[in-house]
């Protein structure tokens, strides 16, 4: 119970995800989190029709005041010591990996204007410190709402008469590009002509 939580967003779920799969909002959006964990030390991920999102290269464990950490799982590869990865699982899934915890959100669209998003975080084993793991969720909690000014002004701005599509940038917007074109793929199916019944 102390790993969870569910925040409200008044925007389209589809604003959340595109807000998840790029990391160039960080500098103004996480002053904070962008300390630590800058643009430049962030990469893509893009598997076309599944996924899309970003990932870190300098993930740091977070420690109690005595020092203790979550233990990690078993069997990483160095990679993980300072790895951490985020992607969108199309349509409505974000997940966040670290080499001590995980978490998984869950997307659930209320109306063409209200999403609620449902947020767990999971650990490499059960007998971890309760205050570090009310640490940690009230942190990445923290994180998870200074997005929301982000995705409902987004949300506000797509109902402006000037609003023209957008633009994608061909260095920044892959991610986002491969969700709008899963997106895309699936409305032109859905829309297209049912085939004609064999005579």
């Amino acid at each position: 119970a102390d790993s969870r939580f569910d925040l409200k967003v008044r925007s389209n779920w589809k604003l959340a995800v595109e807000n998840y799969c790029e990391s160039y909002h960080l500098p103004w959006v996480h002053p904070g989190l962008n300390s630590y964990s800058r643009l430049e030390d962030h990469y893509h991920i893009e598997v076309p029709g599944a996924y899309s999102g970003q990932g870190s290269l300098v993930y740091r464990k977070m420690k109690g005041e005595d020092g203790a950490a979550f233990p990690d799982f078993a069997g990483l590869s160095e990679k993980w010591n300072t790895a951490a990865e985020y992607i969108s699982l199309f349509p409505n899934v974000l997940l966040g990996v670290h080499r001590d915890h995980a978490f998984a959100i869950v997307l659930v669209p209320e109306a063409a204007d209200r999403t609620s998003e449902h947020v767990h975080f999971y650990y490499a084993t059960p007998d971890t410190d309760p205050a570090l793991r009310a640490r940690n969720t009230a942190l990445w909690k923290m994180v998870f709402e200074e997005d929301i000014f982000v995705v409902e002004g987004m949300q506000r701005g797509r109902n402006s008469p000037g609003f023209d599509g957008g633009r994608f940038s061909p260095v920044m917007d892959g991610p986002t590009h491969l969700f709008h074109d899963w997106v895309a793929g699936h409305l032109q199916a859905h829309r297209a002509p049912a085939p004609e019944a064999a005579e």
